[in-house]
C-alpha cells in the first residue's frame, strides 16, 4: 500500500479515477437483475415516494420550530446577503454554524409559496426511501424478485415513519437531510464490498475515497454527522479478507470523507478562521483558543449519560422518557429491540455455527457485517458525544433493515426468520408515537410573514435584539439598511466575561459615536430583560413609545419594536 504514494502508485490511482463515478452506479444489487415487472415496479416506487413525503410534508403542517426561528431562515439570508458585514449574531450560538444547507429551502421559500417550499422540502427527504431500498435490496438475499421488491420497500418505509422521522418530515432540521449522504455512502459500499476486498489495492484504495466523499459532505454541512463518519470508515475493519485490507480500506474511506468535507466546510471554515480565530469556533475552543470564547469544547452535553449504568441503560431509558433525549414527547421501541436483539443473536450464531440452518443465507454475509458493525459504531459515537435522539435519526431510519439483519444470524430456516422478524417489526410499528416540533395546521402564503409597523428613517438605524427566544427569522423582513445586533443570547449577554462581548460592544459605541439611531425589538413578555441587557451599554428603553410586531409563523405571537436612547 505504500506504494500508493510514490510516483507508479499516484499515477495508477489518478488514472483510475475517471472510471470510478459510473461504474460506482451501475444499477445490479440495487435494482432488481431479473423480472421486468418486478424491475417495473421498484422504479416507480423509487420515482413516486419521494412525491408521496412532499404530501405527507403538507398534510403535517407547516414547520415552525425552534430552530427555523432562531437560525436555519436568518442564516441563509445572512449567507446569501452578506449580512455578517452587518449583523452580530442575531441567531445566538447557531449564527457560527455552517448556512450551506439552508440556502436551497430559504431561496425556495422566498420565491414561492409556503405550501411549495414545504412540499419540496418533503419530498427531498423522501429520497431517503430511495436510498433505504437500495441498501436493502444490496444486502438481501430474497429468492423471487417481486417479493424481494416487496419486503425492501416495506423495511424502507418503516425506516421513514419512525417516530423521530415523521417528526422531522417537512422541517429545516436537517438530520433527515445529511442522511442522504451517509446512506448514499454505506448503498455504494454495500454494493462494491466483494469488489473492495478482492481487486487491485490502488483501485480499491481510489473506489474507498470516492465513497467517503457523500458522507464527508454531510460532516460538512451538519458537525454532528460525524458520528456516522466514524461508523461507516470503522465498520471497514471488518469485512476485509485480511486486517490489513479492512485498515487500508477504512483509511482511504477516512480520506474521502475529509475531502467531502472540505468541499461543503472549506469556506466557512476559512471564514471563522478569519473573523473569529478558530475554524469551527466557538466548539473545541479548548483546541483553537480563540481570544472570543471560553476555552472549552462549548458541546451540548445536556443529555449525555452521567453513568456507566447510563451507558448501559440508554435505550432503556430513551423508551421510559422520550425527554431524557430530547425536548419533545415522541415514543418508538425500535433502538430498544435492536439494542437486546444484535448481541442475543450474534451470541445465538456463535454457539449454533455449525447447524445446517444458520448457514442459509438471508443476507450477503459481508455487507450485513459491514451495515451492522458501522451503525453498532456510528450508535456508540453518538452515544458519548451527543445522545441527542434527533441526531440518532439516521439509525432510527435503517434500525429495520438491521433487525432483519440481526435476525438473519439465528440458526433458523429463512421462512421462520422472516416469521421472526416479521413480528417485531410489527411491535415497532405499534410503538411508533410521532413527534411533533411545533407546526401550524394552516399555512401561510409564504413561509414567515409578520407585520412590522412604520420605522421613518431606517438610514442609520441598529435594532439590538435580546431575550433567548428565537425570531432571527424576522430579520429579512426588515429593511436591508438596518443593522441587527444581539446583545444577550444564549451564547453570551453582556454581564458575561466573554471576548465575544468586545465586538458586540464595539459594534454598539461604534453606531453611537456616529449619531445613529437605536431600537430594540424582543418578545413582548421579556421587555424587563432588555431593560436590563441594554442598560450595561449605557442605553435605556423608551417603554411608552414600543410598537407592537406579530410573527404569523409562530402562533401570530407578538413582540415589541420600542426605542432605545442613551441614558
Amino acid at each position: 500500500m505504500a506504494s500508493l504514494f510514490c510516483g507508479k502508485g499516484l499515477a495508477s490511482f489518478l488514472s483510475f479515477f475517471p472510471h470510478l463515478v459510473p461504474t460506482a452506479f451501475q444499477s445490479p444489487r440495487f435494482l432488481p437483475e431479473k423480472g421486468q415487472k418486478a424491475r417495473q415496479l421498484a422504479l416507480a416506487l423509487l420515482v413516486f415516494a419521494p412525491f408521496a413525503f412532499g404530501f405527507l410534508a403538507l398534510a403535517l403542517g407547516q414547520d415552525a420550530n425552534w430552530d427555523l426561528r432562531n437560525y436555519h431562515y436568518y442564516n441563509a439570508y445572512a449567507f446569501l446577503n452578506d449580512r455578517h458585514a452587518v449583523d452580530l449574531l442575531p441567531s445566538q450560538t447557531p449564527y457560527f454554524y455552517n448556512p450551506l444547507m439552508d440556502v436551497p429551502f430559504y431561496l425556495l421559500a422566498t420565491h414561492a409559496p409556503a405550501m411549495v417550499a414545504g412540499f419540496a422540502q418533503g419530498a427531498v427527504q423522501g429520497l431517503n426511501f430511495v436510498l433505504l431500498f437500495m441498501v436493502a435490496h444490496a444486502v438481501l438475499v430474497i429468492p423471487g424478485a417481486m417479493r424481494k421488491v416487496a419486503v425492501c420497500a416495506a423495511l424502507a418505509l418503516l425506516g421513514m415513519l419512525g417516530g423521530g422521522g415523521i417528526a422531522q418530515i417537512g422541517t429545516t432540521f436537517g438530520d433527515n437531510i445529511t442522511s442522504l449522504g451517509i446512506f448514499a455512502s454505506a448503498a455504494l459500499i454495500v454494493r462494491h464490498l466483494d469488489r473492495l476486498v478482492s481487486i487491485n489495492a490502488h483501485k480499491a484504495f481510489a473506489l474507498a475515497l470516492v465513497f467517503g466523499i457523500p458522507a464527508g459532505m454531510m460532516v460538512g454541512l451538519k458537525l454532528p454527522s460525524v458520528v456516522y463518519a466514524v461508523g461507516l470508515t470503522g465498520g471497514l475493519l471488518f469485512v476485509g479478507r485480511t486486517w490489513r485490507r479492512g485498515f487500508w480500506l477504512g483509511f482511504a474511506f477516512g480520506v474521502g470523507v475529509l475531502a467531502g468535507c472540505t468541499i461543503t466546510l472549506g469556506h466557512w471554515a476559512y471564514f471563522l478562521q478569519t473573523h473569529f480565530g478558530s475554524p469551527l469556533f466557538p466548539y473545541f475552543n479548548n483546541i483553537f483558543h480563540s481570544p472570543l470564547a471560553p476555552l472549552t469544547s462549548a458541546r451540548d452535553t445536556q443529555y449525555t449519560p452521567h453513568s456507566f449504568v447510563e451507558y448501559f441503560d440508554m435505550p432503556f431509558l430513551i423508551a421510559k422518557s422520550p425527554f431524557r433525549v430530547g425536548e419533545i414527547e415522541w415514543r418508538d421501541w425500535r433502538l430498544t429491540i435492536l439494542y437486546v436483539l444484535l448481541p442475543l443473536c450474534i451470541a445465538v450464531r456463535m454457539l449454533f455455527w455449525r447447524k445446517k440452518a444458520a448457514r442459509e443465507a438471508l443476507a450477503f454475509p459481508y455487507p450485513a457485517r459491514y451495515l451492522l458493525a458501522a451503525f453498532s459504531m456510528a450508535y456508540v459515537v453518538w452515544l458519548v458525544m451527543f445522545s441527542i435522539y434527533r441526531y440518532a435519526v439516521p439509525i432510527e431510519m435503517i434500525a429495520p433493515l438491521l433487525i432483519v439483519l440481526s435476525v438473519g444470524m439465528l440458526p433458523f430456516r429463512n421462512a421462520t426468520r422472516a416469521l421472526v422478524a416479521g413480528a417485531i417489526l410489527i411491535v415497532v410499528a405499534a410503538s411508533v408515537q410521532p413527534g411533533n416540533w411545533h407546526r401550524r395546521a394552516a399555512w401561510l402564503d409564504r413561509f414567515v410573514e409578520a407585520t412590522i409597523p412604520p420605522l421613518g428613517d431606517t438610514s442609520n438605524l441598529m435594532i439590538l435584539m435580546a431575550g433567548m427566544e428565537p425570531y432571527s427569522h424576522l430579520v429579512p423582513l426588515f429593511p436591508p439598511e438596518i443593522k441587527f445586533v444581539r446583545i444577550q443570547s444564549n451564547f453570551s449577554s453582556p454581564e458575561q466575561d466573554k471576548g465575544i462581548n468586545e465586538l458586540i460592544r464595539a459594534r454598539v459605541e461604534a453606531h453611537l459615536k456616529d449619531g445613529g439611531r437605536f431600537m430594540i425589538l424582543i418578545p413582548t413578555w421579556q421587555k424587563k430583560a432588555a431593560a436590563d441587557a441594554v442598560s450595561f451599554f449605557g442605553l435605556k428603553v423608551v417603554p411608552d413609545k414600543c410598537q407592537s410586531v406579530t410573527d404569523l409563523l409562530f402562533d401570530d405571537s407578538s413582540l415589541s419594536l420600542c426605542p432605545v436612547v442613551p441614558k
